[in-house]
């Protein structure tokens, strides 16, 4: 009696060591596959998330920052053509707006504890 293995290829059924050989190798195949699975997602997968989380920060970073900057180039224009006079007008309201802001934010600040 002739059995076929996953291979392919006709065993003998009255030879037992090369009947149960292929399947232990399968089952061995089958079982280092799933332990580099399981560490590659417990490595590499959540290292890329980790990555990607930290690019599109930083992205998201720069964005706001470029997006604050154009805004208040923005609003100093439209005030200044709002508000008659030199431009100084609308420098000195905006200027203590964010002298304002700043002081409220330093006053949150919480002291860094003192070096021994």
């Amino acid at each position: 009696m002739r059995r076929e293995t996953p291979s392919g290829s006709a065993v003998s059924a009255e030879s037992p060591s090369a009947a149960t050989t292929p399947e232990w190798a399968v089952t061995a195949l089958d079982k280092v596959d799933d332990v580099v699975a399981k560490v590659r997602s417990n490595t590499t997968d959540r290292l890329v998330r980790v990555a990607r989380t930290v690019v599109f920060g930083i992205l998201a970073g720069l964005m706001g920052l470029t997006a604050l900057v154009l805004g208040v180039i923005a609003a100093v224009r439209v005030l200044d053509e709002l508000i008659p006079g030199p431009v100084w007008g609308v420098y000195l309201p905006l200027g203590a707006i964010f002298v304002l802001v700043g002081a409220f934010l330093w006053s949150k600040k919480t002291p860094r504890p003192a070096k021994r």
